[in-house]
């Protein structure tokens, strides 16, 4: 089995933020959130953000557009995909086999509305209860080793592809690594990263 993130990595970009952008579109009292939003988005590049503050502020952001809008996520998610369904890429849709697993912070209602795009059946992500508008499990850092470990319990990750260093305890996981850079891909020693 290989493993993939997905933002930033078969998907270009981050997925969850321009989803907010989308909302945002649709709302623009949103803009309050968007230094926030902005914040929380660098915090997580520099590997430097806490699982609560991310359910804190997803959380509010989400709480308050649906309590101003007559929108549904299925709506949302077919036409968020429908204006960013180009930014897939298609070097890494092609690598993809039935049998690998996507590992991704992206909410489940969003990414497993293109499931079927994707082709593989393995899709471990952030869980969101869409009635009750609650996160109930945030697929990122060390969640990401214990979602696997609890759904796939004598499974080998041979390669995973990431762009993040906040995957490093996925890492451990996996017998090779692979940092994404937009389409390029370059194989790392994983313990070098480990180690740190």
């Amino acid at each position: 089995m290989n493993a993939y993130d997905f933002d930033n990595t078969i998907y270009d970009g981050e997925s969850t933020f321009d989803f907010f952008v989308f909302c945002l579109r649709k709302d623009i009292k949103l803009i309050k959130f968007l230094p926030i939003a902005l914040f929380r988005l660098i915090q997580y590049k520099l590997n430097l953000l806490k699982i609560e503050e991310i359910y804190n502020t997803v959380e509010k952001i989400i709480n308050y557009f649906f309590a101003n809008s007559s929108l549904c996520f299925e709506t949302l998610a077919k036409e968020f995909w429908h204006k960013n369904y180009k930014k897939l890429k298609k070097n890494f849709l092609n690598m993809l086999n039935e049998d690998d697993l996507i590992i991704t912070g992206c909410p489940d209602f969003l990414i497993n509305y293109i499931k079927e795009d994707l082709k593989v059946k393995n899709i471990i992500s952030t869980e969101f209860d869409v009635k009750k508008r609650k996160i109930s499990f945030i697929c990122f850092g060390e969640n990401k080793v214990k979602a696997f470990s609890k759904r796939y319990q004598n499974k080998t990750i041979k390669k995973f592809y990431t762009d993040s260093l906040s995957d490093v305890p996925f890492m451990k996981l996996s017998e090779e690594v692979y940092f994404v850079n937009k389409d390029r891909i370059k194989k790392i020693d994983k313990n070098k990263y480990i180690e740190k």
